[in-house]
């Protein structure tokens, strides 16, 4: 890696993961436990899982990713591999360190190296794979009708369906949410016809159209749908006070956090508990300790990040790289849109957690690659004189 690269290194998107990384200290720092007292060892577990993911950001930014074109099929079939191991402890088999939490089959615990969530790196596994299949595709079709888009669609849902599939049974909803945004992110930046994008949004806004319409009318339907827990959590979401001491109380803890916050505070209301308070629901614990001007700063730097991520795929010239950028771009706004929005009660709760600010190994180390990544993108991008 030469001087000139290093000059070419976004540095603004480096300062914005440190603030986040100094952020998630403080805010897990100041999460409070069911069982009494803060998270302060998920805190400084946190810093180790942070500095990990620099060093392999690192080495993936000095990293070709145009290498990832010969790589993608192995990481996509130990992402799958993984996936199946769950899918069969799901069914009843013995499957070595498959752990389940919460009632889903969604972890492998390791010794010494602990919990590992194979669905969070599953989905860069998928962006990876996607940004090779549509990249090759559109090579060798530069000229194309109906038919080859209809071949590329073929192509995207086999290899698409079977990871949301297998996440979706484990149950974990919120993750096969995830993997959705970054299937519908693909298609709608792959070049296929706007008639067929129209099409799929026509059948998405059909298919929750069909969802509410049997939620009030064939609660039956529903049932096959969805998990028992995951229809309490719907449930909470459409009247939590019905539910505060159950369903709901999550939620209702969170909105609390948040609303004793005010504009500006200092620290966290010390009488309020929140379940999972320093992973899944740590904004509610940001709004706390921040009040509404750390909240929107949070937001802010989320923003400027996504800028910086699409800057660098509108200014690369090689397609692979905007595919690879366009994917993280799909994948982090739907995840920082759903995990804010289930803490606010805009959105129903789904087990997402918070980019760069949740605790969770797997996560951290997801989101540091994806950086990685952008990084390496952008260091290989080259400027033209008129372009």
């Amino acid at each position: 890696m030469n001087r000139d690269m290093f000059s070419k290194i976004d540095y603004t998107l480096i300062f914005i993961v440190f603030v986040f990384a100094c952020l998630s200290f403080i805010a897990i720092y100041n999460a409070p436990l069911e069982t009494g007292g803060r998270a302060v060892k998920f805190a400084y577990m946190q810093i180790g899982w942070y500095v990990l993911g620099a060093i392999i950001a690192f080495f993936i930014m000095i990293m070709d990713y145009d290498r990832l074109k010969q790589l993608h099929w192995f990481f996509y079939g130990t992402g799958m591999f993984l996936l199946l191991g769950l899918f069969f402890a799901k069914a009843g088999l013995p499957v070595p360190f498959a752990h389940k939490v919460n009632g889903a089959w969604g972890w492998y615990s390791f010794p010494v190296i602990g919990v590992m969530q194979p669905m969070e790196f599953m989905k860069l596994f998928l962006i990876v794979s996607l940004s090779v299949i549509i990249d090759k595709h559109n090579e060798i079709y530069s000229i194309r009708d109906s038919r080859e888009d209809w071949i590329l669609l073929g192509k995207i849902a086999a290899i698409s369906l079977p990871p949301f599939a297998l996440v979706l049974v484990q149950p974990d909803l919120g993750g096969a949410l995830v993997i959705f945004s970054i299937i519908i992110t693909m298609i709608v930046i792959c070049g296929i016809n706007w008639k067929f994008i129209a099409g799929i949004f026509t059948m998405i806004a059909g298919g929750i159209a069909f969802f509410f319409i049997s939620w009030f009318k064939f609660p039956f339907i529903i049932d096959m749908i969805l998990e028992g827990h995951q229809k309490d959590r719907f449930l909470a979401w459409l009247d939590p006070q019905s539910y505060e001491n159950d369903a709901g109380y999550q939620v209702l803890s969170a909105l609390k956090s948040i609303g004793s916050g005010e504009f500006i505070n200092r620290r966290i209301d010390p009488s309020i508990s929140i379940p999972e308070s320093y992973n899944d629901f740590i904004f509610a614990v940001i709004g706390g300790s921040f009040g509404f001007v750390g909240a929107i700063f949070v937001i802010l730097l989320f923003f400027i990040m996504i800028h910086r991520i699409t800057r660098t795929a509108a200014d690369t010239h090689d397609s692979f790289g905007t595919f690879l950028c366009t994917g993280i771009i799909g994948m982090l706004m739907f995840q920082v849109f759903e995990n804010i929005g289930m803490t606010v009660l805009v959105m129903p709760v789904t087990g997402i957690t918070l980019p760069f600010l949740s605790y969770g190994g797997s996560s951290l180390l997801t989101s540091m690659i994806c950086i990685g990544l952008v990084q390496s993108v952008r260091i290989r991008t080259e400027k033209f004189m008129f372009t």
